[in-house]
């Protein structure tokens, strides 16, 4: 009889739900081909927009000037959740060719997925529990920069600018097992638990981008735009931490003594200090809307 049953949730699949959330270079194999579709995309979105906007107003549309506030919301129509908000961004127009401007992102999620059936280890009573796997994530971004607008046309105003790129937070793998907490309850099955085990590794990142992209006002006041850019990611990874919930159990499961110490960063599949560098073209599928404050 089986002492645990587990499964596994790969860190992979955390990080790259974590680079489809901030907007950073991407490496030069997959950059190109990352800013051909989603450009495509994105242009195609704003091109049929902006001509079902372009005849509901004839008249020239109110643009910004000195002092004017605004407020911008990013959302990805065409991304697999089209309703969800990816960022607010402030700006603070100094005239109305420059702009002071920053972006914030606070976002979490966790993933829920069965590892085990119940009854998939013992059907016998008592029956074996049903185990789950988490996959959690949690990323700060903050991102100020400046603007420079050119005079474009009557509704259109384009821009050339910078800003640097900074972020915190973590993801995490966590595991539930079933087995004994106690070396002479191994077979015995009414004094099984289920316990946990959770991987957990921090970062810090830091970029710098360069950017440009235009605002079309479709009315007074309210325009719909797109941004790209170029810039570099430098992301720092913590040393991987190891938490479980009963440690006797965690020994038990992996042929230790039963008042071992847990494994520091390094030791089996933990992961040391790292750091991941990154250079191309900034992939941004977002769309951006937003409205000036007099």
């Amino acid at each position: 009889m089986p002492l645990y049953q587990t499964g596994s949730v790969e860190n992979e699949d955390i990080y790259q739900n974590l680079e489809a959330k901030s907007f950073r270079p991407c490496t030069m194999e997959t950059s190109i081909t990352k800013f051909s579709t989603i450009m495509k995309k994105v242009v195609f979105f704003i091109a049929a927009a902006l001509l079902c906007l372009a005849g509901t107003n004839e008249v020239q549309a109110q643009k910004q000037i000195g002092g004017d506030k605004n407020v911008e919301f990013q959302f990805s129509p065409l991304g697999g959740n089209p309703i969800g908000i990816n960022g607010i961004r402030l700006r603070l127009f100094n005239s109305e060719s420059s702009a002071i401007r920053v972006n914030v992102f606070v976002g979490s999620s966790t993933d829920k997925t069965v590892n085990t059936e119940e009854g998939a280890i013992s059907t016998e009573d008592p029956v074996s529990p049903i185990l789950f796997d988490y996959a959690r994530m949690f990323d700060l971004t903050i991102r100020p920069g400046y603007e420079m607008h050119f005079d474009g046309t009557d509704r259109l105003s384009p821009y050339v600018g910078a800003e640097i790129d900074f972020g915190i937070g973590n993801v995490s793998s966590e595991s539930e097992f079933w087995g004994p907490n106690d070396i002479d309850d191994a077979g015995e099955l009414e004094q099984y638990i289920v316990w946990t085990e959770t991987q957990k590794q921090s970062y810090t990142r830091f970029g710098l981008n360069l950017l440009c992209g235009f605002d079309f006002y479709f009315a007074d006041n309210v325009y719909l735009g797109a941004e790209m850019g170029f810039g570099f990611s430098n992301t720092s990874w913590a040393d991987e931490e190891l938490e479980v919930s009963d440690q006797v159990a965690y020994n038990l499961l992996n042929g230790n003594d039963s008042d071992e110490d847990l494994p520091a960063a390094g030791a089996g599949d933990l992961s040391d200090q790292s750091n991941s560098f990154a250079v191309g073209p900034n992939v941004n599928g977002q769309i951006r809307l937003g409205f000036l404050i007099n």
